[in-house]
């Protein structure tokens, strides 16, 4: 079954209305949202994507800044979607998923993780240790030697590591940032303790509407396939017909249905606004259900 028609209207009016205003511009001293508190990398990451003339606040969870973007508090989220070691974050590609909203931009930081603890602390008297899943997985050759320590899922790194230090407790530690460990002023028992030297983070910055800023150049979308042979296949095939580069795949379990799946996918090339108006209704029609997730310009180091 193809998608609702309404539903494909929407989003290609959507999109040319965004091209009628291109190339947009981020408003001056906009609010952005992370979810963390100071010392975060999702901080980091909202100020290097905004050049720090922004008004910046911390949410504890993923879906605390979803909800703040519903309720207008915000005019931007900063969210991270995928670790180079140890890929994609699920919850953040279901809320995508959920609260329909559009990536605008993204970014990139280098994840440097170190087991911070209060002054005095010594690496043989710690028993516990806090941090996001993703901290503790990137950090799981580290803590292979310490296997008596018990590891304790927190909000975020930064929010452990600011945990840690009101609890001043020289058995407890946190995985985090170095700034992180200024900022709360504790003490680096161990520094760069992540198993990849060369571990990044991607974020993605996500807006009410589409808005297409300067040389966008990565387009991500989602749908769901009927449940017959080759019918992936075919909406692979498309990207080729159009000389279009695949850059990443990724599917996510339905909740509500067994064995169901949405799948998300980046893809970049020579897009234009008339690439996009005759690519997607194809993709449209082969789905059973289709998501527009934006069109926005790749990250660059500087």
């Amino acid at each position: 079954m193809a998608t609702d028609m309404t539903t494909e209207a929407n989003t290609l009016n959507a999109l040319n209305q965004a091209f009628s205003v291109y190339p947009q511009t981020i408003k001056t001293e906009p609010r952005v949202a992370y979810a963390g508190t100071r010392g975060s990398y999702g901080e980091a990451a909202s100020l290097a994507f905004f050049k720090q003339d922004c008004v910046l606040s911390p949410y504890k969870t993923f879906e605390d800044v979803f909800v703040a973007l519903s309720q207008g508090f915000i005019d931007y989220g900063v969210l991270p979607i995928e670790n180079s070691s140890t890929g994609s974050i699920a919850a953040v590609y279901d809320l995508l998923s959920r609260y329909q909203y559009y990536i605008v931009g993204e970014e990139e930081i280098k994840a440097r993780h170190c087991l911070l603890a209060p002054k005095g602390a010594r690496l043989e008297s710690i028993t516990e240790v806090y941090s996001h899943p993703q901290g503790f997985s990137q950090s799981e050759e580290f803590l292979k030697d310490y296997p008596d320590w018990k590891c304790i899922p927190y909000f975020n790194t930064a929010i452990a590591a600011a945990y840690v230090a009101e609890q001043n407790d020289p058995t407890m530690a946190a995985i985090a940032s170095k700034r992180a460990g200024e900022i709360y002023d504790l003490e680096v028992l161990a520094e760069n303790i992540n198993f990849s030297q060369t571990n990044v983070t991607r974020f993605v910055i996500i807006s009410r509407e589409i808005e297409l800023f300067e040389n966008p150049s990565r387009v991500s979308i989602a749908f769901r396939l009927p449940h017959r042979p080759g019918a992936l296949y075919e909406i692979i095939g498309i990207f080729s017909v159009f000389s279009l580069n695949l850059c990443k795949i990724e599917s996510r379990p339905l909740l509500k249905e067994n064995w169901e799946y949405l799948f998300f996918i980046d893809f970049t090339g020579n897009i234009s606004q008339n690439t996009l108006v005759n690519l997607l209704p194809i993709i449209q029609e082969k789905a059973e259900y289709f998501q527009f997730l934006g069109y926005y310009p790749q990250f660059e180091e500087k």
